[in-house]
């Protein structure tokens, strides 16, 4: 049976150096990826980096939860996107720009593999931006009223998609028919897992409930969350 695991961004231990060259000023950065499908076309993990300047081109659609630092990102057109804490970057397989860290940058990131053709626009949403929230349904004996969400992204072949997602507190099943990663970007929560698997989730803390993951999810508080989902093809 699938288990729950917890990643927390304020610890270090499991990363290792990145592999990718230095950039214009050489800096230091780590990594450690949480989770990997087991076709490998799917990833996620978390990734840091002192201030530097590359160029990039995706061969891969990537999203990104931005948990600590400054940046600009510029693409080949001359358009600048500056993140910070709170930010969603989205990359789609074919986008090209040139990062330029300004403050250590700590991210949570996703990666998916895909041959499908999609729009390779860069896109960053922040934290505040004004957003469109979809009611989530909810089953007919739950008295809470119902979570939202916004998408951020979807790929081309609805196997990958990144949103955000909010709900008072509450308790129930949880049962998962995919692979999905979140980092809680607020509240306080507990998920334990038919297995005996049990984690207690805050801020900055990633959740890993692979597909198969049955269990109970208690939110001790308010829940607003950046979630990653992989569907497995049928």
């Amino acid at each position: 049976m699938a288990r729950v695991t917890l990643a927390r961004s304020s610890e270090r231990d499991g990363w290792s150096p990145l592999a990718d060259p230095p950039g214009v000023r050489g800096s230091s950065g780590a990594e450690r990826e949480i989770f990997a499908s087991p076709d490998g076309r799917f990833a996620a993990g978390l990734w840091e980096r002192e201030p530097d300047t590359w160029s990039f081109e995706r061969p891969h659609d990537e999203v990104s939860f931005i948990i600590s630092g400054a940046a600009e990102i510029e693409t080949p057109s001359g358009q600048l996107h500056r993140i910070g804490p709170g930010a969603v970057f989205v990359t789609p397989r074919g986008s090209k720009g040139t990062w330029r860290i300004l403050e250590p940058v700590v991210k949570f990131w996703a990666t998916y593999e895909t041959d499908e053709v999609s729009d390779p626009t860069v896109r960053v949403i922040h934290e505040g931006d004004p957003m469109t929230w979809s009611e989530i349904p909810t089953a007919e004996d739950d008295p809470n009223p119902p979570g939202e969400e916004w998408l951020a992204y979807r790929s081309e072949d609805g196997s990958f998609s990144a949103g955000v997602w909010r709900r008072v507190p509450e308790t129930g099943p949880m049962e998962l028919p995919y692979d999905e990663l979140a980092i809680l970007i607020e509240g306080d929560v507990d998920v334990s897992g038919s297995e005996g698997d049990a984690v207690t989730a805050g801020r900055g803390d990633v959740l890993v409930t692979p597909r198969g993951f049955a269990g109970t999810w208690r939110a001790r508080s308010a829940v607003r969350k950046f979630w990653v989902v992989h569907k497995h093809p049928a």
